[in-house]
């Protein structure tokens, strides 16, 4: 019991030699310090210090008596304090969260992003990356895609960035294994449109330009793509040529 007792003491927030001790004086209601030491196993050049701990923490009473005697609180008390420091840690770390998002998060407006090439080894590894652009996302995706094979993660990428509202139109050519895929899509109101094309690149709200400069559909040691970010002339021509093929694409 008294190992149990102490690991989940441990897992409240105080250290293996405070749950210890914590514990064996729930057994013991009161007991010396030589006592506590060894009944606990905590070395006696340790025991007075962690005893100490516990009497700062409240959770532990020093009795003044020959001999001097140690008495733990209430054991409801004892949880009420520790549950309570817990939750006040785990507000903090919230707190301290938030405040790294703030400062990690691409708001996509770096002016030294002007553009980058990249290079992943696993196609699946673009798509990842692809997907935390179209989260950030807030008011239009158009894009090439390739619909060659099923693609559960460009899939849930864009049904995620549909659902937030955001307007997203792609044109690309199917095939007999994506016909499900490119319905589903459809009915989670992503737009598609067929139309064959040699492209495979996602402006996201005409700033941020995210193409390939492999061809995925091919099996290659490599795959090489590109980010863009307010390349002006790049998107303009990228997003004039989307809009004439929507025009000339088959509606789904």
């Amino acid at each position: 019991m008294n190992a149990d007792l102490s690991e989940f003491l441990n897992k409240l927030g105080l250290t293996e030699y405070e749950s210890k001790t914590l514990a064996t004086l729930f057994g013991l209601k009161e007991a010396q310090a030589p006592d506590i030491s060894r009944i606990a196993q905590v070395p006696k050049t340790r025991v007075y210090d962690v005893l100490d701990r516990l009497i700062k923490k409240e959770l532990v009473i020093k009795i003044y008596a020959r001999p001097k005697k140690y008495k733990v609180i209430e054991a409801d008390k004892v949880f009420d304090t520790l549950l309570s420091n817990k939750k006040g840690e785990l507000v903090e770390l919230e707190r301290q969260v938030h405040a790294l998002k703030e400062t990690l998060v691409d708001t996509g407006s770096d002016p030294q992003e002007f553009e980058r090439v990249m290079k992943v080894k696993d196609k699946n590894d673009f798509y990842r990356i692809l997907g935390q652009e179209l989260d950030r996302a807030k008011e239009e995706v158009v894009g090439f895609t390739e619909m060659h094979r099923p693609n559960p993660l460009l899939s849930e990428a864009l049904r995620k960035t549909a659902a937030r509202q955001v307007n997203v139109k792609l044109v690309g050519k199917l095939s007999k294994e994506t016909q499900a895929e490119a319905t589903d899509l459809a009915r989670k109101g992503v737009g598609l449109r067929e139309w064959d094309h040699n492209l495979h690149a996602y402006l996201i709200d005409n700033k941020k330009l995210v193409m390939a400069l492999s061809d995925f559909r091919e099996e290659k040691p490599n795959y090489h793509f590109t980010i863009w970010n307010q390349h002006t002339h790049m998107n303009d021509a990228i997003k004039n040529h989307f809009n004439a093929c929507w025009e000339k694409g088959r509606k789904l």
